[in-house]
């Protein structure tokens, strides 16, 4: 390399970094200036309410600026503190604000029309805002502003306390009522009225007695009845009371819709422990953890369990297990069957499926009804019924008894209902007319019937008749007529009518065919409905 270009590429160094020596200079000296203008900026307004923002971060303030913003609230922006402290004053500052970056510069005046005003400027991306106060009255102890926000808040809770349909007031140390709201002064007034010409004592009369007076800083709250005299029902107070300092201050909020419908609740349990002392039928109730709450006498009567293993509230599996040892329930063929079939009585008593008849060992029949109540709790009703399984037997065994006397019957009996189905025919009606099966003439009618008597036998003018007395619902007298069959044997049709519009048709062999002057007497026994199962 030549000397020349040499000093060419030392010359080119050397500019190079004057130039970074002097870019640096340049930026240090403006961040500088930055720096020292917004610490000038506070500086000339060391002995002034002054906040300085950037955006809405609070950079810098006054120290009288700082106490103003000491208590703020954590969630808010410095800016949206800053316009909460001021609202009661100036109530438009984020509107009038909202130009100032544009402005630069602007004077705001309060809205309440006192003394003082505001001086906002911004200048390189910073807004400085000054509060002027009052220049008359300098030695203020407490700064205008800041008394401007103390009488403001206590303004607000004073209303808050005066407004309230609570009954709020305060005891001293010594118990003395030395401050009360609106609503209860208004009470205090109603319980011991004062003549229209008298003042108003204070302090006020006492509306409660003896209100607690807690000790700690936990709350004691108590009930308190109140009769009213231009009332029936006495008015029901709950009190809180708190300990603040020496003092005690209560709040009591009406609390009588709960007590009336505790009232009308506990009324109503009793009218239905009273209906349930008076049922026949065994009740039980147990909750959702399975465990007795509710029963009657009538369980007591009928299970013969003691009724002080019932007040121990036992469990479900425990109840059951009890009537087990007692004989009070089916008898199982092993313990643990009996205990699958146990559990899947509480599932179908849980979906209202549980419907069974408990024959027990003594002879008794039992009913057990399961079914679901609210919150998760099942019912169980107990009822007796072996009066009425013993009835049901010997009604059937009387209906028994009745068909096997008519199928014993010679002659040959089918009764038909008022509307024209054959419900009832003896063994000598189905050999004759070839029906041997008695399921085959359940479902049959008398025109079925009357066609295959017509096939079987000549034509006679007794089907004929007999046609027109079943279509014309009955036929007061009896009646009879001969009748020839196929075989020319002669028989005997004859109608008598039964109650409830039945029809009874007997089929007996004639005098001549029979050789015997006797006639066959029919006997017909015809279930009625008290005897039905």
């Amino acid at each position: 390399m030549s000397q020349l270009a040499f000093l060419g590429a030392t010359g080119a160094l050397i500019l190079g970094a004057l130039a970074a020596v002097g870019m640096m200079s340049i930026w240090i000296r403006t961040n500088s200036k930055t720096e020292v203008t917004a610490r000038t900026l506070i500086r000339e307004a060391e002995d002034s309410i002054t906040f300085l923002f950037e955006d809405e971060t609070l950079s810098d303030a006054t120290p009288l600026a700082r106490d103003l913003m000491e208590f703020r609230e954590a969630h808010r922006s410095d800016w949206e503190n800053f316009l909460a402290l001021l609202s009661s004053r100036f109530p438009h500052l984020r509107s009038k604000c909202g130009d100032l970056a544009t402005v630069g510069k602007k004077k705001i005046k309060p809205a309440d029309g006192q003394n003082g005003w505001i001086e906002a400027e911004f200048w390189n991306g910073m807004a400085r805002i000054t509060l002027v106060q009052d220049q008359d009255h300098p030695d203020e102890t407490i700064h205008p502003l800041t008394a401007t926000a103390m009488e403001h808040e206590l303004e607000t809770l004073r209303s808050i306390g005066e407004d309230s349909p609570q009954l709020i007031w305060k005891h001293d140390a010594e118990g003395v009522l030395i401050w009360a709201n609106r609503s209860y002064m208004e009470l205090s007034e109603i319980l011991h009225a004062i003549g229209p010409n008298d003042v108003l004592p204070w302090p006020p009369r006492e509306v409660f007695n003896q209100t607690a007076r807690p000790v700690g800083a936990a709350p004691v709250i108590d009930m308190h009845r109140v009769d009213t005299p231009d009332q029936e029902k006495p008015i029901w107070f709950e009190i809180t009371s708190l300990k603040r300092g020496t003092d005690t201050i209560h709040f009591a909020i009406d609390a009588s819709a709960v007590v009336f419908a505790r009232d009308a609740q506990r009324s109503f349990v009793q009218t239905l422990t009273k209906t349930f002392a008076q049922l026949s039928v065994g009740l039980v109730i147990f909750d959702s953890d399975r465990r007795l709450v509710l029963f009657n006498p009538a369980l007591v009567d009928l299970t013969l369990l003691p009724t002080n293993f019932l007040i121990a509230r036992p469990t479900l599996f425990s109840f059951l297990d009890r009537l087990r040892d007692n004989q009070m329930i089916p008898e199982p063929k092993d313990y643990a069957s009996w205990r699958d079939q146990m559990v899947a009585l509480e599932s179908a008593a849980t979906e209202g499926n549980y419907h069974e008849t408990w024959p027990l060992p003594n002879g008794q029949t039992f009913r057990v009804t399961g079914k679901p109540h609210p919150n998760g709790a099942i019912a169980f009703l107990f009822e007796d019924i072996s009066d009425e399984i013993s009835l049901t037997r010997k009604f059937r065994s009387q209906i028994d008894i009745s068909a096997a006397v008519i199928d014993n019957l010679a002659s040959a009996v089918a009764v038909f209902s008022s509307s024209g189905s054959l419900v009832l025919a003896n063994s000598a009606y189905r050999s004759l007319w070839g029906t041997q099966s008695e399921d085959a003439i359940s479902s049959r009618d008398f025109l079925e019937e009357l066609q295959i008597w017509q096939t079987t036998s000549a034509p006679s003018p007794v089907w004929v008749k007999l046609q027109e007395t079943i279509t014309r619902g009955r036929s007061d007298t009896p009646w009879d007529g001969s009748v020839w069959l196929d075989s020319h044997v002669e028989i005997v049709c004859r109608y008598s009518p039964l109650p409830d519009g039945n029809h009874q048709i007997t089929f007996t062999p004639s005098e001549r065919e029979s050789g015997s002057a006797s006639k066959v007497e029919t006997v017909i026994f015809r279930p009625s409905q008290s005897m039905s199962v």
